[in-house]
């Protein structure tokens, strides 16, 4: 049986009712690799010693209508990098450009 089984946007409802509730924030810790830390393989944790550094705070406090919406012709790339940065090797992260431009492709089909 699937544990996971509702309407199609289930997750965009949720979001909906927890932003409206209170709202939803998210801050983003960057842990900092150091000089022979496995970078290519997300399975591979960094040590729990290496410094972390806050890039950031989200605040979502309101949550737009799904389908037809702003977003819906964003294709997000995460190997769109701004100058100076470059990405690692791994495969995860090169195949997601992939995988994103179909996601694109399905949503302006709809």
């Amino acid at each position: 049986m699937n544990q996971c089984a509702g309407p199609d946007d289930f997750l965009a409802d949720e979001l909906r009712r927890c932003t409206a509730d209170s709202g939803i924030a998210f801050d983003f810790n960057v842990q900092i690799a150091e000089a022979g830390d496995v970078v290519n393989d997300a399975t591979v944790p960094l040590p729990a010693s290496r410094k972390v550094v806050n890039a950031g705070r989200l605040v979502i406090d309101k949550v737009e209508a799904g389908n037809g919406g702003a977003c819906d012709k964003i294709l997000f790339n995460p190997l769109a990098l701004p100058k100076g940065m470059g990405p690692s090797d791994a495969p995860t992260l090169i195949a997601r450009p992939g995988a994103y431009a179909i996601s694109l492709s399905r949503r302006l089909s709809q």
